[in-house]
């Protein structure tokens, strides 16, 4: 008996010892685990490591295909960054810059702002609103063009905004009206050849015209061969005129003959489409083959003229700038007293980088910026080819950006009224020249002492 309980009792030992070395063993690995946790359980560790939530407020002007692009693309975002929940505020372009300059001096604008290219100086007038973005790391800047940053979204060696799309001065025509006129497609344009084919098509037929220009669209070509020829502004930074009378003359003579030659429809007959040209039913129609205006309004005209496309305007040998006027769409920015200035950089950055963004987006503000964007575009038929090669080309060879006086409103109506006066050969192309001259000046004087009060 004495040795059955001797057994018995070794056999227990040897239990208890299996028992403690086993609650040894697992005691050590939980230590192991929290060791590599900083102490914490696994589930805490994962607490610890789950992002802050952040709220930001982001908001845009624009019409409804903006909105629900930009809506739908907030959604994907907060759908990969649960954290992050972005209220949208949008609505229409009134009264947008007057409440955004009310909220930026209360202090109580949104984290992400869109503003005009044409805004920054009013804007920065009133203090320092904005986060420089070049010198935030969540945004890689080298996706845009160098070239264009530093013309239109740096202030003050800040960069202020972030270009959404990029709209540029073009010629678009009907490849139909270019097939039954025999005119290159691939034809580089001077102001001599746009004279010389103009001059052939209506000679051919009476009733045909190569360019739809209204009073506005010749505007433009004067003001395109005025600074080519000078290769300043169109008014200058201290509000004197960017060209002498001898150069206006020259350019009204230019235009003149357009007009004499039956390059451009009668005033008196386009007349009931003056400031909506690409409403002219010979335009429609195929009776007028090419119209200077704005890669932004190729996909609308394109819907009513299916064999478009796109050419560069005209540029004359030896010119001292190409006046391609090419621009941002608009500027995303990061409002400077954002609490969250680090997620609403992270936000821009997937914005303007990722392809599931840009396919989202597409061209609802203007043609991306970004060549990988419109590459994206163009892969998923998202993006006409002729509108991605138009908008690429015309980056290469933009002139250089319009000063905020040369596109005063005022003086734009002072050069349509002369236009007409000339078309309707009240004035000849000298008188024409002294009349311009004479308002502008009256008018630049008003402007620089209204800026100076």
């Amino acid at each position: 008996m004495n040795v059955k309980k001797f057994m018995y009792l070794f056999v227990a030992i040897l239990l208890c010892i299996s028992l403690i070395a086993g609650c040894t063993t697992q005691k050590d690995k939980a230590d192991e685990q929290n060791a590599g946790t900083g102490g914490a359980t696994q589930d805490e560790g994962n607490k610890q490591e789950k992002p802050e939530e952040v709220t930001l407020r982001f908001m845009w002007w624009g019409g409804e295909a903006r909105h629900q692009a930009t809506l739908e693309a907030i959604n994907t975002y907060q759908k990969n960054n649960p954290h992050v929940k972005i209220n949208a505020e949008y609505g229409g372009v009134d009264g947008y810059l007057q409440k955004l300059a009310t909220q930026l001096s209360s202090r109580t604008a949104p984290d992400i702002i869109q503003i005009d290219v044409t805004w920054i100086l009013e804007l920065t007038s009133q203090g320092d609103f904005f986060v420089n973005l070049n010198e935030r790391d969540e945004i890689d800047t080298s996706i845009f063009d160098k070239n264009f940053l530093d013309q239109f979204c740096y202030h003050d060696g800040k960069l202020i905004g972030l270009p959404t799309g990029v709209n540029a001065g073009a010629l678009l025509y009907n490849k139909d009206f270019f097939k039954k006129y025999g005119i290159d497609e691939k034809m580089e344009w001077t102001w001599d050849s746009l004279l010389e084919v103009a001059k052939a098509v209506h000679e051919k037929d009476p009733n045909a015209y190569l360019l739809n220009f209204d009073a506005i669209r010749s505007y433009y070509a004067l003001k395109a061969y005025v600074i080519q020829k000078t290769g300043n502004y169109w008014i200058n930074d201290d509000y004197t005129l960017g060209f002498d009378r001898e150069t206006l003359v020259e350019a009204f003579n230019y235009l003149n003959k357009l007009f004499e030659a039956g390059a451009i429809e009668p005033f008196e007959q386009s007349a009931p489409f003056h400031g909506k040209p690409d409403q002219n039913p010979k335009w429609l129609n195929g009776e007028i083959g090419m119209s200077w205006s704005w890669t932004s309004t190729y996909a609308a005209e394109k819907a009513n003229i299916p064999n478009l496309s796109i050419a560069m305007i005209p540029i004359m040998e030896g010119a001292k700038d190409t006046a391609l006027v090419v621009r941002p769409s608009q500027l995303l920015a990061i409002n400077k007293d954002s609490k969250n200035v680090a997620e609403a950089a992270k936000f821009l950055n997937w914005f303007f980088s990722d392809p599931e963004a840009a396919k989202i987006l597409k061209d609802v503000r203007g043609v991306p910026a970004t060549k990988a964007a419109r590459d994206v575009l163009v892969e998923n038929n998202m993006l006409d080819p002729v509108l991605n090669e138009a908008t690429t080309m015309a980056m290469e060879k933009m002139g250089k950006p319009e000063n905020a006086i040369s596109q005063n409103q005022e003086l734009e109506k002072i050069t349509t009224d002369v236009i007409q006066m000339l078309a309707y050969k009240k004035l000849t192309p000298e008188q024409a020249a002294d009349e311009l001259i004479d308002r502008f000046t009256q008018k630049l004087s008003e402007l620089k002492e209204q800026l100076n009060k």
